[in-house]
């Protein structure tokens, strides 16, 4: 499941929810304004979703039937748009055949259907093109409601019989099980207390495969809340920590700025603290960028402790030659944001808050914060879209020259060799120490 949700497995996921539809029951549709959810989506992942989920068509109870071809017309859309714009996966949300083609062909990753495989062409589609599947649970109870009222536990059982005969049949048309997660389906054909006991005994639907748990502003919240569905944002993220401590492997929720502290508190407390030491470089080329490059390394200290702090070097801009020289210095940070997606999206959030704006790639920048290495690393690693050591640690001087203040003897994992002969064989590059590390407190 690695190589399509990168970070599965160490951590628990995070999947933003987008409805390309008119008819969503929590509020947020965009019908067929393809850039406005297209925004959103881009949201989302800079604040740290990991995965988009599409649909196209409600399922929301009630629901108006979507004809094919605008469920079709909307989601292809969407999915391309999306593919153009962000680098996390994709998900499909659809029961239809000829819609989860078209996505997939559009770049979607995984199918999402809440038909509990009524239909096992999708599991065939996605075998076909190396995809995962979710299914969820969303069958009708065969209990009376008294027996229900009496007995919420007993959907368990129901569910994680109908969801291993689903996943079954997925297996058969050509599906490997390690590309199939399960949804117990929180507020499909369920009263609130079965959903409630679903995320109670979660570990029994987890015994089939990995699970993804969505309750974000549905229902059996309000029914334990009394709020409306734009009022249940602490009622989601309380219900996707329950979840995670239950055993959740991926939450879907759609507020995913609001959710991510929750989760990510929720996944400390389940799977442990673990601290790292992180070499983040630093650059700055707009403005003050002295000031800037302070401003930074200050507000790192928020994400764990500022351990070192190179020198400060001048280079020439390498592959836009017409713009100011940058300052680029290096930060050692000790941090708990161990894993490399998470510390990233903070790092990219600090840009933001101190002005960086979306420029062509290369150009001036008012910051540049970048996970370099990791002290101690023995293998290269990939969390969602990001990579380390750095890509492009190895042909930069100007990187290199002041990590090799900090950290002359790490080892770059890929190559086996140490910062000092990085630094060695990048000697003809461009690139100036001006001051030490007294430039963060010496007067400008």
């Amino acid at each position: 499941m690695l190589d399509l949700l990168p970070g599965f497995g160490r951590r628990t996921l995070v999947m933003g929810v987008l409805n390309a539809t008119n008819d969503s029951f929590s509020g947020d549709g965009y019908g067929d304004d393809v850039a406005a959810l297209v925004r959103r989506g881009l949201d989302m992942a800079r604040d740290g979703a990991d995965v988009l989920d599409v649909g196209a068509a409600s399922s929301r109870p009630g629901h108006a039937d979507v004809p094919l071809a605008q469920e079709l017309s909307r989601a292809r859309s969407a999915v391309a748009g999306l593919r153009a714009a962000v680098e996390v996966p994709i998900s499909i949300d659809s029961t239809r055949a000829e819609v989860v083609a078209a996505c997939l062909e559009a770049g979607a990753r995984i199918v999402n259907d809440v038909s509990c495989l009524a239909d096992d062409r999708l599991a065939a589609l996605a075998a076909g093109r190396d995809a995962a599947l979710i299914v969820v649970h969303t069958l009708p109870s065969a209990r009376t409601r008294a027996e229900r009222d009496a007995a919420p536990d007993g959907i368990v059982g129901v569910v994680r019989a109908e969801l291993a005969a689903a996943v079954d049949r997925a297996e058969a048309a050509g599906l490997p099980r390690e590309r199939v997660l399960v949804d117990p389906g929180l507020g499909f054909a369920k009263i609130a207390a079965e959903s409630f006991a679903l995320v109670r005994e979660l570990g029994e639907i987890r015994s089939l495969a990995p699970v993804v748990v969505g309750s974000s502003r549905k229902g059996h919240l309000g029914a334990v809340t009394g709020r409306r569905v734009d009022e249940r944002i602490v009622a989601g993220a309380a219900a996707a920590s329950a979840a995670i401590l239950a055993g959740a492997d991926v939450v879907r929720v759609h507020d995913v700025a609001e959710a991510i502290d929750a989760v990510r508190t929720a996944d400390a407390i389940r799977r442990g603290v673990v601290t790292r030491t992180a070499y983040v470089g630093l650059g700055a080329n707009v403005g003050d960028a002295r000031a800037t490059l302070r401003r930074a390394i200050d507000e790192m200290s928020r994400l764990g402790r500022v351990t070192g702090v190179s020198g400060l070097w001048r280079t020439e801009p390498m592959y836009r030659t017409d713009q100011p020289p940058f300052l680029n210095a290096v930060a050692s940070l000790e941090t708990s944001l161990a894993c490399p997606a998470v510390l990233v999206s903070e790092l990219k959030r600090i840009e933001r808050e101190l002005g960086r704006v979306p420029r062509e790639r290369y150009g001036p920048r008012e910051l540049d914060l970048d996970l370099l290495l990791y002290r101690g690393s023995s293998a290269p690693e990939r969390d969602g879209t990001v990579r380390v050591p750095h890509e492009r640690l190895a042909e930069r001087r100007f990187v290199l020259g002041p990590l090799a203040e900090l950290a002359p003897d790490e080892v770059e994992p890929r190559s086996g060799r140490t910062v000092r002969e990085l630094l060695a064989a990048v000697a003809g590059q461009d690139a100036e120490r001006m001051e030490g590390p007294e430039w963060m407190t010496a007067s400008s």
